[in-house]
């Protein structure tokens, strides 16, 4: 094996597209904080230790579904531990030096336990409670285990500001209501592939009818969500007074979103879910984009603090 090609499986392990969607929330509870949003020689330990922590469940995360792996079409040939490519102890080491470097950078970069903490949550989180009990056990799997993959912002906030305040928890929100919709339209399309492998998943336990009902209802409280945390929270988080930009386009794709799942519950099962699946992708890139837009204009055009003259008092 080329180094190439062993450096490529170990990028594999970490699940890097799905780890760098938590890199990029992660960013953008930074540029919501607005201290740091350009200081990338301030940034670049917290962006690789978001990408470690992720990296280091999602490897956690192949080891202990080796076996389902190996049994799953998409995954039995792609994936470097059911091909044979990486053994499971060199995967063992990858991930731990993984989260010990993630942890190491956090507290030389930032002196925050706080982030270490939840970093260290998100991997136990994902890696144990996911996927050796909760994923295994019961449909409800990706609901519940939603919340390590919306950590990036709490983990980024913790890192630059040393605490957890309303930004990141709405940021954190927005993430979780996004996972159930997201991950069942991909699950429909693999109904087969997880009811092989014993995992019960939504489609599997209760059909594609059920699971494009619930895609619907769960995008009706997703879009809600979006809508609503930030004017719940206006008086904590002003810049959300100055999101226009995020605003229109929470409606708007919402609203897209909202109609695709729609007609897709209504004419189920003669729609493919995988376009939805991918718009989904767009649409919560697109949207904290859109944050990250309004909170750089926000900062640039605030304007200075000038002192008010008291009267009498000489200029």
């Amino acid at each position: 094996m080329s180094v190439a090609s062993f450096v490529m499986d170990l990028l594999v392990l970490t699940k890097y597209r799905i780890t760098a969607v938590a890199l990029f929330t992660g960013y953008t509870a930074v540029a919501l904080h607005g201290q740091h949003a350009t200081d990338f020689g301030y940034l670049w330990p917290l962006l690789v230790s978001l990408f470690l922590v992720g990296g280091s469940a999602n490897t956690l995360n192949q080891i202990f579904e080796l076996e389902k792996d190996a049994k799953m079409e998409r995954t039995k040939a792609r994936r470097p531990l059911p091909s044979g490519r990486i053994t499971v102890p060199q995967a063992y080491a990858f991930s731990i030096i993984q989260a010990l470097t993630a942890a190491g950078l956090l507290w030389w970069g930032y002196h925050s336990l706080l982030a270490i903490g939840l970093a260290l949550f998100t991997i136990i989180y994902y890696s144990f409670f996911y996927t050796l009990f909760l994923k295994p056990r019961h449909w409800l799997n990706i609901v519940i285990g939603g919340v390590p993959g919306a950590m990036g912002p709490l983990i980024a906030w913790a890192a630059v500001a040393n605490e957890i305040t309303a930004e990141p928890l709405v940021l954190f929100m927005i993430i979780f209501l996004w996972t159930p919709p997201h991950v069942w339209a991909l699950a429909i399309k693999l109904k087969d592939d997880y009811a092989k492998a014993g995992i019960p998943m939504l489609p599997v336990v209760k059909g594609v009818d059920e699971t494009t009902r619930q895609i619907f209802w769960y995008t009706v409280v997703m879009v809600i969500g979006t809508l609503a945390l930030p004017a719940c929270t206006a008086s904590l988080w002003p810049v959300w007074e100055r999101s226009p930009l995020y605003t229109a386009l929470a409606v708007v794709l919402g609203g897209v979103f909202l109609a695709w799942s729609w007609i897709l519950w209504r004419r189920r099962p003669i729609l493919p879910t995988m376009p939805l699946f991918r718009f989904s992708i767009v649409y919560v890139s697109v949207l904290f984009l859109a944050l990250i837009i309004d909170a750089s204009a926000s900062s640039h055009h605030a304007a200075p603090s000038v002192p008010v003259p008291v009267q009498g008092q000489s200029r």
